[in-house]
């Protein structure tokens, strides 16, 4: 599977200096409802709060994977976004955060949403790529740097 269709230019920017973890979300969130109006932009950002509690999703390289889950939105959706400064996500041994993927998928088809989890962490853990993602001087940059990746897992 492949993160192409699922990544559109439009939901790729750089973040700077974003106030805290919630902050990203919040604007995650928003960027979700832009694509699901019918879907209360409160409740993608409770379902993205709440993951963060029960499970946080930043690894210790200082990438993060927050997602919502839900029945009634229809497709998935990534939005990724290059923090300058990286952001705490509050996780004791974890390096601050650069680099969030949110993803928003059905909670009915929860083969797609692993199957991204999984491509989005090989793309992440490829030799080289999380510094050459970070890298990116712009938005285009970095949506062109995340579809090269892509590309080179096949």
């Amino acid at each position: 599977m492949r993160l192409e269709p699922l990544l559109r230019p439009e939901n790729v920017q750089i973040v700077e200096a974003a106030a805290s973890r919630d902050h990203l979300l919040s604007r995650l969130a928003e960027r979700a409802h832009a694509e699901f109006p019918s879907i209360p932009g409160d409740r993608l950002l409770n379902e993205l709060i709440d993951r963060e509690k029960k499970y946080p999703t930043s690894v210790p390289e200082g990438v993060a994977f927050p997602h919502a889950i839900l029945p009634d939105i229809d497709h998935t959706l990534i939005v990724a976004y290059l923090c300058k400064p990286a952001v705490n996500f509050g996780v004791k041994g974890h390096a601050p955060t650069a680099l969030v993927f949110g993803m928003f998928a059905n909670a009915d088809e929860p083969w797609q949403h692993v199957r991204t989890l999984a491509r989005l962490a090989r793309i992440t853990h490829a030799p080289g790529a999380l510094d050459r993602i970070r890298s990116a001087s712009d938005a285009a940059v970095l949506f062109d740097l995340l579809i090269a990746e892509d590309r080179r897992h096949g």
